[in-house]
């Protein structure tokens, strides 16, 4: 898997509009790395929004829900971790 995304390949890796994209971006949910002034998006990136599409699809929940879910069991794996 790549390191960075542009926006339009992270959209067609994940058979997504690019609007959805620039949305998600636009509440925060995806932080985009500018590098010579062009937006991309980290292959972890790709892998949260996989998951909460996954979540939000499996049980029926907006995808903002979703990625909440995505997150808070990522950081209680490394909290787990931790211990």
């Amino acid at each position: 898997m790549a390191d960075y995304y542009p926006p339009q390949l992270l959209a067609q890796k994940l058979d997504l509009d690019e609007s959805t994209v620039t949305k998600l971006e636009a509440k925060g949910l995806l932080q985009p790395t500018i590098k010579n002034g062009q937006k991309f998006f980290s292959s972890r990136q790709v892998f949260l929004l996989r998951a909460a599409l996954r979540v939000a699809r499996k049980d029926k929940i907006s995808l903002e829900e979703a990625f909440a879910r995505v997150e808070n069991r990522w950081l209680a794996q490394i909290k787990a971790r931790e211990n």
